[in-house]
């Protein structure tokens, strides 16, 4: 999936906190959490969208904006485009997508094309058209596509029985599994290349680095070798369930049912519930911006750059919290008036300006706290 800068927190001096927290409580709240060295951006407010606004489903599974500015997400129950900030358009089975259940998505940045997985098949977007991909007539390694990915002239997809590339030149599939690499077991939930290496999750045997250049593999498992506890912190993979990789600016995440992982080519770094800010182990989705990264799990979306962290929970009554941790200071914790739609995160894209959240109910869009230069403008007016 395509780079983007990292998110900065706009920089707002201790003069103007006061009146800004006087126009808007959150935003005056952020430039607060500015000026004690947070280097993360705050969402605002939150702005939901379900089946009103012609989403088909209450389960989105996956979200993607793409170049041209449209919407894509992946639902129960087809794919769905917003154009012109309107309604969702569904394109389903009866338009020639492989199956209704959508998984994953991916833009191919040269052409536009949006390659979708599904529960049944691969499926090119292009032009208005789709083109299917069956394990029964293309080479596709099995119908079951739980991720998707693009490097140079070659789709990356990661399914239930093993890892495999089409090169989209010679149109020629190739198949990774247990038994032509290092994969302990041929359940793959995710894939992620870089420019050098192909990272591959496994579930159950961890991860996989293939080059496919020298054609070499390279297994990274939990050294404690333990199911349920990460006994050693930082020493490798926190878990060999892997259920998302995802990878920018040098860094690897790994998200786990058991917590959350970042490797940097050197060291490991391992978090987990009640012994660091990450709020629940069931991690289950991973967006990169820059150094930083968002974080999918079942109890709301976290954003963190290694250090500092801000978690956007629901509560029991469905209001919203929103949590900032900075390092050698107390947590704060405060109600926000907006909430995601739901606590349970499958899929997270983001930029400077908005975070979308594919939830078990529904699609959620986090608005970023407005820039202070704006803000001062519309105190002056």
């Amino acid at each position: 999936m395509k780079r983007m800068n990292t998110l900065l927190c706009p920089t707002i001096t201790l003069a103007t906190t006061a009146g800004l927290a006087a126009f808007n409580p959150l935003v005056g709240w952020a430039a607060e959490a500015a000026n004690g060295g947070l280097s993360l951006p705050i969402i605002e407010r939150f702005e939901n969208f379900g089946r009103k606004d012609g989403i088909p489903a209450d389960k989105v599974h996956a979200v993607l904006k793409i170049t041209d500015g449209h919407l894509w997400i992946g639902t129960w129950d087809g794919l769905c485009v917003r154009e012109d900030n309107g309604p969702f358009k569904r394109y389903g089975p009866e338009q020639g997508l492989s199956h209704k259940l959508v998984l994953c998505l991916v833009e191919d940045p040269k052409t536009g094309d949006l390659w979708v997985g599904t529960m049944r098949g691969l499926n090119k977007f292009s032009g208005g058209k789709i083109t299917k991909y069956l394990q029964t007539d293309s080479g596709l390694p099995n119908n079951v596509v739980y991720g998707v990915d693009l490097v140079d002239d070659h789709v990356w997809v990661a399914t239930a029985a093993g890892a495999g590339s089409l090169n989209l030149k010679t149109g020629l599939w190739k198949i990774y599994d247990h038994n032509n690499s290092v994969m302990h077991e041929p359940w793959c939930y995710s894939i992620k290349g870089t420019k050098d290496v192909i990272y591959i999750g496994v579930w159950g045997a961890g991860i996989i680095e293939h080059d496919p250049k020298l054609g070499s593999f390279k297994a990274y498992r939990d050294p404690d070798g333990d199911f349920h506890f990460d006994l050693v912190p930082d020493d490798g993979p926190i878990n060999d369930i892997t259920a998302w990789l995802a990878w920018s600016d040098g860094l690897l995440w790994q998200c786990t049912y058991f917590g959350l992982s970042r490797y940097d080519g050197k060291f490991w770094k391992t978090w987990v519930q009640d012994k660091s800010p990450l709020p629940s182990n069931f991690t289950q989705f991973a967006w990169p911006v820059g150094r930083t990264c968002w974080i999918g799990h079942d109890k709301g979306a976290s954003l963190t750059d290694g250090t500092n962290w801000v978690n956007y929970l629901v509560s029991e009554k469905g209001d919203g919290i929103i949590e900032i941790h900075r390092t050698g200071q107390p947590m704060e914790k405060r109600p926000m008036s907006t909430a995601l739609a739901n606590s349970f995160v499958l899929g997270i894209w983001a930029d400077e300006h908005e975070a979308w959240f594919a939830t078990s109910k529904g699609l959620s869009r986090g608005v970023l706290a407005s820039h202070p230069v704006a803000i001062r403008e519309t105190e002056a007016k």
